[in-house]
């Protein structure tokens, strides 16, 4: 299945820089863990969910378009989605691949 090779080419991916995916049990989207990267959006001071920050600050500086996760919960379990980010692997290969080649450019030094 296309999707399916979608899912592990990003999982591999992102595990490669560091990140933690969560593989789906089906599915077009993947969870990923982006904790161990060590991103710091707060002298953005914006007042917003980590995961907010981030995939607005992936789609504006990389063109990668990503969901934040909080969003989809209440004010009371939000942070228990804080750092965790949803991608979409239902694209075209060359998609894909593009993402991937944003994803290996933030790997930590």
């Amino acid at each position: 299945c296309r999707v399916r090779e979608a899912v592990v080419s990003t999982q591999s991916t992102g595990t490669d820089i560091g990140c933690q995916p969560v593989w789906p049990d089906g599915g077009y989207f993947m969870l990923v863990d982006t904790s161990p990267m060590g991103w710091d959006f707060t002298q953005e001071n914006t007042g917003r969910c980590y995961d907010v920050d981030c995939v607005k600050w992936l789609t504006r500086e990389f063109k990668l378009a990503t969901i934040p996760i909080s969003v989809f919960y209440g004010d009371k379990n939000r942070h228990l989605a804080a750092e965790y980010i949803r991608v979409c692997c239902a694209k075209s290969d060359a998609t894909i691949d593009r993402a991937c080649q944003i994803i290996r450019s933030l790997k930590r030094a």
